[in-house]
C-alpha cells in the first residue's frame, strides 16, 4: 500500500478532487481539510482514508501528524492550490517521496523572481525588471524601468497588492504607504493578456488552451470586471503562444505530470511572460476545462500519478468542445440587498450553461480589491470568440446594473 498526503485545504464542492480516490480501497491516505469544509465529504469513510479537519492550517502540524502516522517515509504528496505548492515540495524532500513536483521546480513556478529568471535561461522573451526590497530599489526600478512600470509582490496571487505606478506621485506615495520586502518590478507590457491552460503528461500536452482577458486584469481596480473567452485552436496568436509554451516548459525544472496556468502579453507579433503556476487556473476556468473536455483535469492527474484507472485517454490532445468564456461581475459598493435567482439567470439565457454567486446578501462591498472578487461567475459557450464575449459583456452589464445596494 502506498502512504499518500493530500493538502486540500479548498472546499472539495469545488476542486472534487475525492470522486478520483474515493474507491480506491489499495493505497492509505492522509488527507488534510478545513474544519468548515467537513460537510463536503461523507459520514463514513473507508478505514483507508483518514481526514485531519483543521480550524486553523496550521504547516508544523501537518509535518507533525504526518510523521506520527506514516513515519518518516511517504510516497505521494498531492496539493491543488497555489498556497501549498512550496509546503508540498518541502515535505516530498523531508519524506524522501520521488513522485511529484521537487522543491527547486516549485519555487520556479511559485517566486516571481525565480520564476522570470527560469525563463531568461529558457531563451524567451520578458519584461524588463528590478527586485524590489526596500525604497532604494523601488527608486531604482524607475530609473531601470521608467513609466509606467508595475509592482507585484514576489508570492503574490490575483493580482493582490499589484499596483501599476504612474508618476512620481504614486512611486512617493507607494514608498511612504508600503513595507517593501519581496516585491518585483517590471516594465508595463500594454499588449493584450492571455491565460493559457495546460495538461502535461510525460512531456506531451492532454490540452493547451490559450484565452484572452477581456481587459489586463489590474483594471479590475478600476471598476472593470475579469473576463476571458477562449481563442480558437486555429488562431494566429495560438501558434505564437503553443511554440513560446513550448520554449519556456523545456526550461523549467518540471514533474513528470503536472497542470499549469500561464498568464502571457502578445501583440499578435510576440509573446512576452507575465507568469505561471503549476496548478489549475482560478475563476472558473476549472468549469470551463470540464464542460469543454468532459473530464476534471484535477481528478485525472491525480489517477495518473497514483496509478488507478483514468477516465480518458492521455496519449492523445484534447480540444475544447465549442468556444467558452467566462467573467467575474465586479462588486459595486453599499450593503448588497438584492440579487437576481439563479435559475432565473439560467432559464433567460441558454447559452450560460455555469453561474456560480459568490456575494452575499446583506454583505458590504466595496467594489473588488483583486481579480478574484466577484459578485457572481457567468460561463458562456458558443460558435466563436466574439460571439461569446459580447454575451459575457452584455451579461455583466446587465447584472451589475440588477444588483441593489443600500
Amino acid at each position: 500500500m502506498k502512504k499518500i498526503v493530500i493538502l486540500a485545504p479548498i472546499s472539495n464542492n469545488y476542486i472534487n478532487y475525492f470522486d478520483a480516490i474515493s474507491g480506491d480501497k489499495d493505497n492509505l491516505y492522509l488527507i488534510f481539510a478545513m474544519e468548515r469544509h467537513r460537510d463536503n465529504y461523507p459520514e463514513t469513510l473507508p478505514e483507508n482514508i483518514k481526514f485531519v479537519f483543521l480550524k486553523i492550517w496550521n504547516e508544523e502540524y501537518i509535518d507533525y501528524v504526518i510523521s506520527q502516522t506514516f513515519g518518516q517515509q511517504i510516497d505521494y504528496v498531492y496539493a491543488y492550490s497555489e498556497e501549498e505548492i512550496i509546503f508540498a515540495a518541502k515535505l516530498r524532500k523531508k519524506y524522501q517521496v520521488t513522485l511529484g513536483q521537487s522543491l527547486t521546480s516549485a519555487e520556479e513556478f511559485r517566486n516571481k523572481l525565480t520564476m522570470v529568471k527560469a525563463a531568461e535561461q529558457a531563451h524567451v522573451a520578458v519584461p524588463r525588471y528590478w527586485p524590489v526590497d526596500n525604497v532604494f530599489d523601488l527608486i531604482e526600478a524607475e530609473k531601470k524601468l521608467g513609466f509606467p512600470f508595475v509592482l507585484k509582490p514576489i508570492a503574490g496571487m490575483g493580482s493582490m497588492d499589484t499596483f501599476v505606478v504612474h508618476d512620481h506621485v504614486e512611486l512617493e506615495r507607494l514608498a511612504a504607504d508600503k513595507i517593501l520586502r519581496g516585491y518585483l518590478a517590471e516594465e508595463f507590457i500594454p499588449w493584450p493578456l492571455y491565460h493559457v491552460d495546460g495538461f502535461v503528461k510525460q512531456g506531451h500536452f492532454v490540452y493547451l488552451i490559450s484565452s484572452k482577458y477581456f481587459d489586463n486584469t489590474l483594471e479590475v481596480k478600476n471598476g472593470k470586471s475579469v473576463g476571458s473567452v477562449q481563442i480558437s485552436p486555429t488562431a494566429a496568436e495560438q501558434k505564437l503562444i503553443r511554440s513560446y509554451v513550448t520554449d519556456l516548459l523545456k526550461g523549467m525544472d518540471t514533474p513528470e505530470n503536472y497542470l499549469f496556468h500561464l498568464e502571457v502579453f502578445c501583440d499578435g507579433r510576440e509573446v512576452k511572460l507575465c507568469e505561471i503556476g503549476s496548478r489549475l487556473g482560478g475563476g472558473r476556468i476549472l468549469q470551463e476545462l470540464e464542460q469543454g473536455l468532459g473530464f476534471s483535469p484535477i481528478q485525472e492527474l491525480l489517477r495518473l500519478d497514483l496509478g488507478l484507472p483514468n477516465k480518458v485517454d492521455l496519449d492523445k490532445e484534447y480540444k475544447s468542445a465549442e468556444i467558452r468564456g467566462f467573467v467575474m461581475v465586479e462588486p459595486g459598493r453599499g450593503i448588497l440587498q438584492k440579487l437576481p435567482a439563479a435559475d432565473d439567470v439560467l432559464a433567460a439565457n441558454p447559452e450560460v450553461y455555469d453561474y456560480y454567486q459568490y456575494a452575499k446578501l446583506g454583505r458590504t462591498y466595496n467594489g473588488a480589491a483583486s481579480s478574484v472578487e466577484a459578485l457572481a461567475a457567468i460561463s458562456v459557450c458558443g460558435k466563436d470568440s466574439r460571439t461569446v464575449e459580447e454575451k459575457l459583456k452584455e451579461l455583466d452589464a446587465w447584472l451589475k446594473k440588477a444588483a441593489v445596494y443600500s
